[in-house]
């Protein structure tokens, strides 16, 4: 380029001309100074902002000019002039003055050119991205035509812009899907899909397809019989080539990573509500021809298609390997990870994944898209074809498809309602082909063994997960409410030594263990030294005798950190879970021994903390390596402290040491980040005292890496149900939302929002009357949980908050609300990541997350609702709605459906619903809405609403079915009326599948006048328990143009909530007015017209005559439900499974 001089304070008209003039001159300027006169040609539009007027030409005058540059031999100009062109271009006026004169044919040769001249080529498509941006309904086909080449042929031909292209082709099918289907750019995608074995961008392409068949104006545009199962090709076709001229040699790997696009396309399928809709339909669906292969003895693609079955249930897929047991330890979520190492999360990265979230009364949006698959795979034959490939399989794949039917079996146990629960009848066709002697040996043998391994399977799905570390196992064992407290160490082995309360089997079992004979400590029988220190009624109190006392010591010595034995052992060593296990026991020996022990006790507690001093006293690298903090045993000396710490007169021997004092030294040193980690993670915090003031330090006072892993491990003692934790708990979370780290306080908040889930840590937070208002919306979220009980309310409402918030939420919070929604959504379906720190750069990760959480946000309405006085405010605030109002939906006019699930989430806000007659409304949408995602959202709004008993019941009579059981009862009783299906239930196919949420209705609306105070503390509720995840499950009646299946989180909900709503008046309701017994039967149109008429201040009697056992107070059970029937009826349930 040739310095060309611009003055910018000469007239634009002359600067104007002279550039022009050198652009359009054919002979006398050199290439070079033309290129210097294109980039002057920029600076100058960019200070004249666009004005034709000071630029003394008109556009059309300037766009020939700059045509006559994209004509040079040298690329570079050509460059220049199509960087000039997209400048000028800044409206659509501009860019049919483009088009006009055909400047369009000329990007398009720039484009096809393919002769090292990328830089030409970068500028011709940007300048093809800016006509999109501009208007994309006035793009040229003959661009469309060249991108759609090169999208075509750009692999084959090695084009280094193919990909570029193909993401052009998809912005414009989003905005011009008309011109790209014409042009045959759709199937260029799908083509593509399969060439792509890069995840993020498989599933952009794939998305853009299901974006067009999510509206009706472009479902036209895409075949799905033909064009979306083309995804399936690879699996469907056992001779798939994908390209023609693929060698012999290279068949074997092409056709692995066709595996792999096609896996990747039909996973990202299935996360979308079109995607669903349209392979799960009924007839020859893409589900049903997956679900055919699995019948055919083709091991290749039975592989491959387990591989695609695991990702879409978003389950672990085990090793390969043809031991049961060994495949069922891969996917154990009690297995080690690397995550879980003291360098890095340590105890609070375990226990978020063993310990369950404390939600029970928010909805999880993923059961019910796990559900509304799995219903829609079982209903195509998934478990049939499972029980096939287990039973004519090899010993590898085999084994995989016996663990994935065992998950699908549970799962299904889990989340489906009992009137669908149909696939249990694959277990007596598995049984009958283990017993029968019709069919082949060998296939006999498959089928038997598959049985045992379900069992097994069955067995440790019942024991739940158990903590992997001692460290999490030490906290589990300490709290009154774990169960795990009842269990034993784990352990290699059991012991199989019984013990004989008398003094010679004690004196035997000491000569038997080693201990006296030899001091090869790694020799002892280490499983009968456990044994003898936990007999009963033995310490050295009691035992007198020298051979007890030369036990002791010759523990004492080698547990001693300063005789570098215990100490130096390394964590993986075979025996190094039982060592520690040992040594516990042994200090709990010596405590329990009083005074005899207090000495040995004493000289092991100070030679720890003479360790720990000299291992403080260093520098952290050096401490690390010397004493081998990471990977020795002597990192599990706190837990031997941890085991005193917790118990009073080990609290004294502590204190007597001065291992507190050590403790609280170590808090305002720096570089201890690690011992601080292990001080944290294992003192015990029941009861006040010193323990509870060394967290508090930690958590103030450390690095900002303590203070996060400290506030972290606060989620650790909550799950744990440690002793008083809403108490003291709640006072040190409170304290973290003020932390000068942001990432802290976030973390203390989420926290604080997972502890609200119980009723008393509300009221303890809202007795504390924290400021929340500097933490964002999730901090206003936190507020708004206040609302649900009355004492929130009144503290809320005297100071004018709740009328402030009704007209925020009315005017913008909806809409944000929604975007959360789809945020979290999108976080949990899709590789997408939410920016950090305000970044507006979209992070993807290819790395999915194994089954997440979406508990649905807090949100003003569900919370009014939950109290009588909020629901009439609310009811008071927000106007009528009509129909016309959800058919906005259609237009994209504002509307946000997911309120209305929000406000029916309780029995005084569902009275409300029922009073305007909106939930057959939104039935009807549901099943009939032409916009595939507002059908989903209505899928998930019906969800909510069957939160409640109540909401159960009305669903019910409107032909869709729930969840009347908790997912954590094991046995659930299911009275006959329940049982029964309904007359049109027995042909028909379930065509959509809503919420199971960890719903739990904690007290009856009803009790909030006369117990406004009325809440449970203990979540384990005998009664409720049944009926916490009541959740909306099945539509039961046929219908000729049903859509079967439809889940992502849909863009359509980007719609505000009622701006112009007016309750009318309201009339009284009789008693004896019953509802919704004979709605079953109506047409959408009938349901839509019915109207109820019901005051708010009326608590509801609706009573279909669906009642369930262990009913809250208010409801009366049915006259069937008594205790006898219901033993009768769980005792013959315990039968048949005894029998299969």
């Amino acid at each position: 380029e040739e310095n060309v001089p611009l003055d910018l304070t000469r007239e634009p008209s002359d600067n104007m001309r002279e550039i022009l003039q050198n652009i359009a001159k054919s002979h006398g300027v050199s290439n070079m100074r033309k290129l210097g006169h294109l980039n002057n040609f920029v600076k100058l539009l960019n200070s004249v902002s666009h004005c034709e007027e000071k630029l003394g030409f008109t556009y059309e005058e300037i766009i020939i000019c700059l045509r006559v540059a994209l004509l040079n031999e040298v690329k570079e100009v050509r460059a220049a002039g199509l960087r000039a062109l997209r400048y000028l271009i800044h409206n659509s006026s501009v860019l049919q003055k483009v088009l006009q004169l055909q400047v369009d044919y000329l990007v398009s040769r720039c484009i096809d050119i393919q002769q090292s001249n990328e830089v030409e080529r970068t500028q011709a498509l940007r300048l093809v991205r800016k006509m999109i941006t501009v208007n994309a309904q006035l793009f040229p086909s003959s661009l469309t035509n060249s991108l759609i080449a090169v999208g075509n042929d750009g692999l084959q031909e090695r084009d280094r812009m193919v990909r570029a292209c193909i993401a052009i082709i998809c912005e414009l099918a989003l905005k011009n899907p008309e011109i790209v289907a014409q042009r045959g750019g759709l199937n260029t995608i799908l083509k593509n899909v399969i060439d792509c074995q890069l995840s993020r961008i498989n599933e952009a392409l794939i998305t853009t397809i299901l974006h067009l068949l999510n509206h009706p104006h472009t479902r036209q545009y895409i075949r799905t019989d033909v064009e979306l199962e083309q995804i399936l090709a690879p699996y469907t076709d056992f001779h798939y080539r994908h390209n023609p001229d693929t060698a012999e040699a290279q068949i074997k790997e092409d056709r692995e990573a066709r595996f792999l696009s096609s896996k990747m396309a039909i996973v990202a399928a299935f996360r979308s509500w079109s995607g669903i809709i349209n392979l799960c339909k009924s007839g020859n669906s893409g589900v049903q021809s997956l679900i055919g292969l699995l019948c055919i003895p083709n091991m290749e693609v039975r592989k491959a298609l387990l591989e695609v079955m695991y990702e879409i249930f978003r389950l672990p897929v085990p090793i390969v390997t043809g031991d049961f047991e060994e495949a069922l330890h891969s996917v154990d979520p009690s297995k080690f990870q690397d995550s879980w190492r003291l360098s890095d999360g340590f105890v609070a990265a375990e226990a978020k994944v063993i310990l369950p979230h404390r939600a029970r009364s928010r909805p999880d949006l993923m059961d019910n898209y796990l559900a509304l698959l799995l219903s829609a795979f079982i209903n195509s034959g998934l478990l049939e074809g499972l029980v096939e490939v287990v039973t004519s399989s090899d010993g590898l794949i085999s084994v995989r498809a016996t663990i994935l039917l065992g998950e699908l079996l549970h799962m299904a146990n889990t989340i489906l309602p009992h009137s669908h629960s149909h696939h249990l009848h694959c277990l007596p066709t598995l049984i009958n082909m283990a017993a029968s002697f019709d069919i082949s040996q060998e296939k006999r043998l498959h089928a038997s063994a598959a049985v045992n391994h379900l069992k097994r399977f069955h067995e440790k799905k019942r024991h739940g997960s158990k903590p992997y570390s001692l460290y999490l196992d030490h906290i589990l064992r300490r709290t009154s409410n774990s169960t795990h407290k009842r269990e034993q160490h784990q352990r290699p082995q059991k012991d199989i030594y019984v013990m004989k309360d008398t003094e010679e089997a004690l004196m035997m079992n000491l000569r038997d263990s080693q201990i006296l004979n030899h001091k090869q400590n790694l020799d002892w029988n280490w499983v009968l030294i456990i044994t003898i220190l936990k007999w009963p009624n033995v310490n050295l109190r009691n035992n007198k005798d020298e051979q007890m006392h030369k036990f002791v010591r010759r523990l004492l010595y080698f547990y001693k950190p300063s005789s570098k034995l215990y100490s130096a052992l390394e964590l993986d060593h075979a025996k190094a879970r039982q060592l520690t296990v040992a040594g516990c026991q042994f200090n709990q020996f010596l405590l329990d021994s009083d005074e005899d022990g207090q000495v040995y006790l004493e000289e092991l507690v100070k030679d720890i903390v003479q360790w720990l001093t000299s291992s403080s006293g260093l520098k952290s690298e050096r401490s690390l390596h010397s004493n081998g903090l990471l990977s020795t045993l002597s990192q599990h000396y706190f837990l031997f402290l941890g085991t005193l710490s917790a118990q009073p007169a080990g609290v004294k021997m502590l204190e007597k040491c001065g291992v507190f004092q050590c403790l609280l030294s170590l808090c305002s040193m720096k570089n201890q980040d690690h011992l601080l980690k292990l001080t944290v993670s294992t003192l015990d915090y029941s009861r006040d005292g010193l323990a509870r003031v060394i967290l508090s330090k930690i958590l103030t006072a450390a690095t900002d890496n303590c203070r996060m892993y400290a506030t972290k491990h606060l989620r650790v003692l909550l799950r744990a149900n440690v002793e008083f934790f809403r108490n003291w708990g709640m006072e040190l979370l409170v304290t973290q939302l003020h932390d000068h780290n942001k990432t802290v306080s976030m973390e203390a908040l989420d926290i604080l929002d997972e502890a609200c889930e119980e009723k008393a840590s509300l009221h303890a937070l809202i007795h504390m009357k924290p400021a929340l208002s500097h933490l964002g919306e999730k901090g206003l979220l936190l507020l708004l949980r206040f609302l649900s009980i009355p004492k929130g309310f009144s503290y809320l409402n005297e100071r004018g908050y709740v009328n402030k918030q009704l007209d925020k939420w009315q005017k913008e919070y909806n809409l944000k609300y929604v975007d959360m929604i789809e945020e979290q959504l999108n976080e949990a379906l899709t590789t997408y990541r939410k920016p950090v720190n305000g970044d507006n750069y979209v992070r993807r990760s290819n790395q999915r997350l194994q089954r997440p959480n979406v508990f649905l946000p807090v949100h003003l309405y569900g919370q009014l609702v939950h109290d009588k006085t909020g629901c009439l405010l609310l009811e008071a605030q927000v106007p009528n709605y009509t129909y016309s109002d959800l058919q906005c939906w259609i237009n994209g006019k504002a509307l946000n459906m997911i309120v209305f699930g929000n406000i029916g989430s309780s029995n005084w806000g569902l009275n409300l619903l029922q009073e305007e007659n909106v939930i057959p409304d939104i039935i009807v949408l549901a099943q009939h809405c032409e916009v595939l995602s507002i059908r989903g959202t209505c899928v998930y709004v019906l969800g909510v609403i069957s939160r409640t008993r109540q909401g159960s019941d009305v669903l019910k009579a409107l032909g869709w079915d729930s969840v009347r059981h908790s997912r954590r009862q094991q046995w659930p009783v299911v009275p006959d009326e329940v049982d029964a299906p309904l007359p049109s239930e027995l042909s028909s196919v379930p065509s959509t599948l809503s919420l199971n949420s960890e719903s739990t209705s904690s007290r009856h609306n009803s009790e909030s006048e006369s117990q406004p105070s009325l809440y449970f503390v203990d979540d384990d509720r005998e009664g409720l328990d049944m009926y916490e995840d009541s959740s909306l499950s099945m539509h039961t009646k046929t219908s000729k143009d049903r859509s079967p299946f439809t889940i992502l989180t849909p863009s359509h909900l980007r719609n505000r909530f009622l701006n112009s709503l007016s309750l009318p008046s309201k009339k009284g309701r009789s008693p004896s007015d019953t509802k919704g017994t004979t709605n079953a039967g109506k047409s959408p149109e009938e349901l839509r017209l019915m109207r109820r008429n019901r005051t708010i201040t009326e608590l509801s009697n609706y009573s279909p005559g669906l009642h369930r056992p262990g009913t809250a107070p208010g409801h009366q059970p049915h006259v069937s439900c008594t205790v006898c029937s219901v033993l009768s009826l769980f005792f013959c349930r315990k039968l048949k499974k005894k029998k299969l």
